[in-house]
């Protein structure tokens, strides 16, 4: 008689673990010792040596950096956002008011419920469920000289969450339509499914450069251009127009 099927084989340790990471609200802040270690080995063991090169946000200024492996690490957990849009972690919003800029409001139940309406794929939402979806993409784990088993011991940080999307934002938003997500996802995977790394390298740049320019000409930087106007008036007429130190703009500008 036909001998019966071999049992189903267990998921490695490493990936077992990784289906149970306790995520926060603002999801996974650090790598902790543990993930440190195993982010050296693999950097070691990585065919692609740029690899260990660290990213930061397209908002310079953002303590937020992550080393190309762990957003490559982020990006072959997933292929449609589908897969990570919908969230259940939330945050209390009554300490909170709509007209706050603060980080916070991206977290709240309304901002999740106006991303489901827009048909948009949430910031927050990757960060805080991609940490707990499998690594899965042979190709692109075998294109930087690694395997599926070596990336599923290396924890997902909000950090590399949030560099990756500002390269599929392409700006600093925190929501992207469904479609768009999908399709700049496609472009930083090349032929044979190996991770290209210069569709990344566009999509950051493009986020960064329309973040500077933003924040130049609509943003806080735009400042500048009062400051600048008032030292060539002081300059022009010192005895009747005090300059920007004397008028306090130094001041403002700190809170601009």
């Amino acid at each position: 008689c036909p001998c019966p099927p071999p049992p189903p084989r267990p998921p490695p340790a490493a990936a077992a673990a990784a289906l149970n990471v306790v995520v926060e609200a603002d999801g996974v802040r650090s790598l902790g010792e543990e993930g440190e270690a195993v982010l050296r080995t693999l950097l070691e063991k990585c065919s692609d040596k740029s690899m260990g090169d660290v990213w930061r946000r397209s908002a310079f200024w953002e303590n937020e950096t992550a080393s190309l492996l762990e957003i490559v690490n982020v990006l072959g957990r997933w292929e449609r956002c589908s897969e990570w849009k919908d969230r259940t972690i939330f945050i209390d919003e009554t300490d909170l008011r709509a007209k706050d800029e603060d980080e916070r409001q991206a977290l709240t139940t309304g901002r999740h419920q106006m991303a489901l309406r827009l048909g948009c794929g949430e910031r927050s939402a990757m960060f805080q469920n991609v940490p707990n979806l499998p690594f899965t993409n042979a190709k692109i784990a075998a294109s930087v000289g690694l395997t599926v088993d070596d990336f599923q011991a290396l924890p997902v940080t909000r950090a590399a969450c949030n560099v990756l999307f500002d390269g599929l934002a392409e700006s600093r938003s925190g929501l992207i339509p469904y479609k768009v997500l999908d399709e700049r996802r496609a472009r930083m995977v090349g032929e044979g499914g190996a991770f290209d790394q210069a569709g990344f390298r566009v999509g950051w740049a493009k986020s960064c450069i329309l973040f500077i320019f933003g924040l130049f000409f609509f943003g806080k930087a735009n400042f500048i251009w009062v400051l600048l106007a008032v030292k060539f008036a002081h300059d022009w007429q010192p005895d009747l127009i005090p300059g920007p130190k004397e008028m306090g703009l130094f001041k403002v500008w700190g809170i601009v």
